[in-house]
């Protein structure tokens, strides 16, 4: 697929890509564990740190620049040498000190790389320091936008490896939901989810910071202390995922302490299933993802106005922005080998829409076959956003009925989050966690919470390959 999207690049070029280098923990000896940097391992699918890469369009060769180890380093670690990375990854391997001269032996005539900017935090990619490729012309321009265009799109096999990581936080979310009472810490959660992924699936690296939040600091969208005592009654959200093969899961479970949904509880969390599980059926080809934003923030306001904490017309307090209010963060993000995957916003995709909360969306585009993308509408109950921060954006806080929202400040919040793959004629939902009151409850009571109906599925095709998986690492 690759190959068929560079054919705009002429023959006597290269592409030259460099991956993550070792990172010292401050002035120390001692080094962070580093994953490989997204687009190097989705072109290479190389682990080590140090290497650099080229591509020969002539000859559609790929070529590894690997670091050239100190041999008495193995005393001390694993060192690989350019004849263990050459049979380890299948390509030709020469150390990196020979690159700008592997490079002048070719003569290009231009020199691309893979420059760009993430659309989610204005950070520019990695690219290799000039000069380590002559004396060429250098593009930055032309390359960036295929591959976020090819990434955003996922393989079969892609989504294979995405399912397994989506079962493998499933099964860490269980564990979660079926141990929690009052009395732990948020660190208990957290260390049960980390311990499953670590000793069922050889997980090494989260996707991101581990969210494990109660009471009041579930209305914290990104709460990564996780250092709480879960109290009495209190709503627990587990925001947490794997990393395999460097595919992220990304999944969220909402669930009361005591195993039983207070009535103020279940009010609020059947809305935001009812947004979930809306959106989810309608999610297919040609559906455009920020309208499928705005259907959640209608729902939320009129099932908000039922119980009497918004007035208003709905359509109005939509353009006024009152939604925002109680979910200030987009419906979802694309997924892959980053948790915010590239290609959200491209150049002939819809452009950001800057309002309060539509901003936020990570992607405002079509869905297409392929696209692997969360849908994690939630409602939070964020004082400070109720009342000072609406004054301060300009949304008028007269639809809001403070009186009656004051008893639910103490809930948090709610979020459900699905990872979803589209399919040709529609959604198929990875995620397969107890979600209804009733599946929780029977889940939290160590009963069968599968056998309660619900809508998720997983194809046969997925579940095939995530059986071969298993079966590959003795599970």
């Amino acid at each position: 697929e690759f190959k068929k999207k560079v054919v705009t690049i002429p023959a006597n070029s290269v592409m030259v890509f460099k991956g993550k280098e070792e990172m010292s923990i401050d002035s120390t000896d001692t080094e962070y564990e580093v994953e490989q940097e997204s687009f190097f391992y989705y072109l290479f699918g190389v682990n080590e740190t140090g290497c650099y890469a080229l591509i020969n369009i002539a000859t559609e060769e790929a070529i590894l620049f690997p670091n050239e180890p100190n041999p008495l380093h193995q005393i001390w670690t694993k060192i690989y040498t350019k004849e263990w990375m050459a049979t380890r990854y299948g390509m030709k391997a020469i150390y990196s000190n020979d690159l700008n001269k592997y490079i002048e032996s070719l003569n290009p005539g231009k020199v691309y790389v893979n420059f760009g900017v993430n659309t989610d935090s204005g950070s520019t990619t990695l690219i290799p320091e000039e000069e380590k490729l002559g004396k060429f012309p250098i593009d930055k321009e032309a390359l960036h936008p295929i591959l976020i265009a090819q990434r955003s799109i996922k393989s079969e096999e892609e989504i294979k490896v995405i399912a397994v990581a989506c079962k493998a936080a499933c099964e860490g979310h269980e564990l979660c939901i079926k141990s929690c009472k009052p009395g732990i810490r948020e660190s208990h959660l957290d260390s049960i989810f980390k311990h499953q992924g670590q000793i069922n699936y050889n997980v090494k690296f989260r996707p991101y910071g581990d969210i494990v939040s109660s009471g009041k600091n579930t209305a914290t969208l990104h709460y990564v202390e996780n250092n709480k005592i879960i109290g009495e009654n209190e709503f627990v959200m587990c925001d947490l995922g794997h990393t395999i093969c460097g595919y992220c899961s990304d999944v969220t479970t909402t669930f009361p302490s005591n195993g039983k949904f207070t009535e103020m509880q279940k009010n609020i969390y059947q809305i935001v299933l009812k947004m979930n599980r809306t959106v989810e059926s309608r999610m297919k080809p040609g559906v455009v993802w920020s309208d499928m934003h705005i259907l959640a923030e209608k729902i939320l306001l009129t099932d908000l106005k039922a119980l009497g904490l918004v007035n208003g017309d709905v359509n109005e307090m939509f353009e006024k922005r009152i939604a925002y209010l109680f979910m200030p963060h987009g419906l979802g993000h694309l997924l892959g080998l980053d948790v915010h995957e590239v290609g959200g916003y491209l150049k002939d995709t819809p452009a950001r829409i800057m309002k309060p909360g539509l901003k936020n969306l990570r992607t405002g585009r079509k869905l297409e076959k392929g696209i692997v993308i969360t849908c994690e509408p939630g409602c939070y109950f964020i004082e400070y956003l109720l009342t000072e921060g609406a004054k301060m954006l300009d949304i008028p806080t007269t639809y809001l009925n403070m009186e009656k929202i004051k008893p639910y400040l103490n809930i948090g919040g709610v979020r459900i989050e699905d990872d979803v793959v589209i399919t040709d004629s529609g959604a198929n939902v990875l995620t397969k966690v107890p979600r209804s009151v009733e599946q929780i409850e029977a889940c939290m009571a160590g009963k069968d919470w599968a056998s309660i109906p619900e809508n998720t599925k997983i194809s046969e095709i997925i579940q095939s390959f995530i059986n071969q998986y298993l079966s590959l690492i003795h599970i």
